[in-house]
């Protein structure tokens, strides 16, 4: 377990980085790191989801308060609601049922509310009740009655007998979902460019400009696409998180020409790795074992760049590989 001033300078990042990057104010990250105050779950979760660890690699969480348990008993009534409002459009079975399903739920709250705010009833030598006061189902309710909940009370009818009440719904054949990342003979597959909005675009392609002779700098440039014009805008593409294509293990280099902050991904098959160039941050340390889809970085324009956007390349052994048709980030 590491502190938060270890994990935020090992990552380079200043106080202001890290709350520019989390929304959490400089002054709350700097008064927890000296041990003025302690991070709350919300603001654990979201500091190591930026970074790319757990939760708690930064500090042992505190415990979880009780108080939800009281929501128990309304949880139950608000699903009870529903299932009544929907049994009376079954007409006289529906209704039978209705006062069946009122008595054994009532029950059910009554028990979860004892068990939390009362001692267990004495036992004696007569059955014992449960008594809810002026509670009746519809229009038997009067000013002043009880209702009186037998100690057993008859079992719910079967399946079967409930059946003819719910017309079953319609059998639909599912298409099975394409995974957003995969890795196969043609080289992983997926967009390793993940913004909240907006749509990745290609802004330089492959064996273009900066990326020949491909043998060596064969890759494609993504940007952010933020207001649906095909042309990539800094604003949108500035911090945007970018993600690894396939599993393995990470190497980082910080402040290389001309890539900048640069990380490679090797495949424990020893054959495939990316490169994605130019980060502005990395939240990954070297050595990482990672998996598809785990942040890595988010985008920026360090090395030889003239905009934030990323270098991404993809290499089969030591043959550099187009990525073009792999990365699919117009779908």
């Amino acid at each position: 377990m590491q502190t938060l001033r270890t994990i935020r300078r090992t990552r380079e990042l200043t106080f202001l980085d890290l709350a520019l990057l989390t929304g959490i104010p400089a002054r709350v990250l700097a008064e927890a790191e000296y041990g003025l105050r302690h991070l709350s779950h919300h603001e654990a979760e979201t500091i190591a989801f930026v970074l790319g660890i757990p939760p708690t690699a930064i500090r042992p969480l505190p415990p979880q308060t009780q108080a939800r348990s009281g929501l128990k008993p309304l949880a139950l009534a608000a699903g009870l609601a529903t299932t009544l409002a929907l049994l009376s459009l079954f007409g006289e079975g529906g209704q039978r049922f209705q006062h069946h399903l009122i008595t054994v739920a009532l029950q059910q709250v009554s028990s979860l509310l004892s068990s939390q705010t009362e001692p267990a009833p004495e036992m004696t030598g007569q059955a014992s009740r449960t008594v809810i006061p002026t509670i009746l189902p519809f229009t038997e309710q009067r000013k002043g009655a009880t209702l009186v909940i037998p100690p057993s009370l008859p079992t719910l009818p079967p399946p079967e007998a409930l059946a003819p009440l719910v017309a079953p719904l319609p059998s639909s054949a599912r298409t099975p979902a394409v995974p957003q990342f995969y890795l196969d003979e043609a080289g992983p597959h997926g967009c390793p460019v993940q913004p909240a909005t907006g749509r990745v675009v290609i802004t330089q392609g492959y064996g273009v400009g900066s990326h020949t002779p491909t043998a060596i700098w064969g890759a494609i440039d993504l940007a952010v696409d933020g207001n649906g014009d095909g042309v990539a805008e800094p604003e949108a593409s500035w911090y945007a998180p970018v993600v690894a294509t396939h599993d393995g293990r990470v190497r980082v280099t910080l402040d290389s020409y001309p890539a900048g902050h640069h990380v490679w991904v090797l495949a424990a098959d020893g054959i495939w790795r990316t490169g994605y160039s130019h980060l502005a941050i990395v939240t990954v340390i070297d050595g990482q074992q990672i998996q598809a889809g785990d942040m890595i970085g988010l985008m920026g324009s360090t090395g030889f760049a003239s905009g934030p956007h990323l270098d991404y390349q993809v290499w089969r052994g030591e043959v550099n590989i187009d990525p073009t048709t792999l990365v699919g980030c117009d779908r």
